[in-house]
């Protein structure tokens, strides 16, 4: 009787009901925020005065090594150029900002036109006075390279009154402002394109919008159709003081997640 109750016991252990689930392969990947950029660039000819396309400041979509905004030898007073930046961010919400930094402003050599017109002889002073006469405007484009009524323009300026090494941070989308959306807080959507406008003018640069078409960029209403939309004058105002003198700056473009950073500036506090 005893050993028939501990059969019995060890059969009712083995019969419990049960299930079991597993998860397998858990992981975490981290994201990516990867801006690539492309820029179509116009600049006047040295040959004809009338603004022409240039391929050397131009090129297709891509992470930037060697290319160059602008790279030009032979600048007269009165010359002008356009960009359009296209910006790609291609994966995750961002917030968008551009850093531009004067690296050199080189007085190169006296010329006696420089030295009659006031200039102090390169060997008492080697600070050139072109980044002071070279003046920028800055535009939220929609990729047509035309300055438009009704798109949102930027302070315009020269490099020069910031100082080699100084850095100037163009808010383009932040926490406080959207050029674009012209709403604040709203970040550039991971997978969209914004457009830049830039213009440079060796003189005087202003706004002078022409009419919005709505169309963006078609190939048939570019500046060499309608104009840029930005006004450039300086031949006259200039005198001989800019001679042989020469600039550089390196520019930059941020994008910084969004998420779980939604005050985020792009100049920031001190």
């Amino acid at each position: 009787m005893v050993a028939a109750v501990a059969v019995l016991a060890v059969g009712a252990t083995g019969a419990f009901f049960s299930d079991t689930e597993t998860s397998t392969g858990n992981l975490f990947t981290a994201g990516a925020i990867d801006l690539q950029i492309d820029n179509e660039s116009y600049v006047t000819s040295t040959s004809t005065g009338a603004l022409v396309a240039n391929a050397n400041t131009s090129w297709s979509l891509r992470d930037l090594t060697i290319e160059k905004f602008f790279d030009f030898a032979d600048v007269k007073p009165g010359d002008m150029g356009e960009d359009t930046i296209s910006l790609h961010v291609n994966n995750n919400d961002s917030w968008l900002c551009a850093d531009i930094t004067l690296t050199s402003d080189e007085e190169n050599s006296s010329t006696e036109p420089e030295l009659s017109d006031g200039d102090i002889d390169v060997a008492s002073s080697t600070v050139g006075e072109l980044s002071q006469n070279i003046n920028f405007m800055w535009w939220a484009d929609d990729g047509d390279n035309v300055y438009e009524e009704g798109e949102v323009s930027l302070p315009a300026g020269n490099l020069g009154q910031t100082g080699v090494g100084a850095t100037t941070t163009i808010t383009l989308a932040d926490s406080s402002n959207n050029i674009w959306a012209n709403a604040t807080g709203t970040p550039l959507l991971g997978g969209d394109v914004r457009y830049i406008g830039k213009a440079w003018c060796f003189g005087s640069i202003a706004p002078d919008a022409v009419a919005q078409d709505g169309n963006g960029k078609t190939g048939q209403n570019g500046p060499l159709v309608r104009g840029t939309g930005v006004s450039c004058s300086g031949g006259s105002a200039l005198n001989n003081m800019t001679q042989t003198d020469s600039m550089t700056a390196d520019v930059s473009f941020r994008a910084v997640q969004s998420r779980n950073n939604a005050g985020y500036l792009c100049q920031q506090p001190e």
